[in-house]
């Protein structure tokens, strides 16, 4: 039993089965990664805070 020659498969059937599986996995990996840049972000602009305020409070007191 030969297939036409004109038949393309797109996807495999273990591709099909592992999508419900893999899909999520992916979601969670995703925000996971947009939670630590948000973090990180906020945690750059707190110490960039700071460090204006300790250079501030350095030029009053000089």
């Amino acid at each position: 039993m030969t297939p036409a020659p004109n038949v393309i498969y797109l996807a495999d059937h273990s591709v099909v089965l592992a999508l419900p599986a893999v899909i999520p996995a992916l979601l969670i990996a995703l925000v996971v990664i947009v939670i630590v840049v948000r973090d990180r972000r906020a945690e750059r602009a707190e110490n960039a805070e700071n460090e204006l305020k300790d250079a501030n409070e350095r030029e009053d007191t000089a």
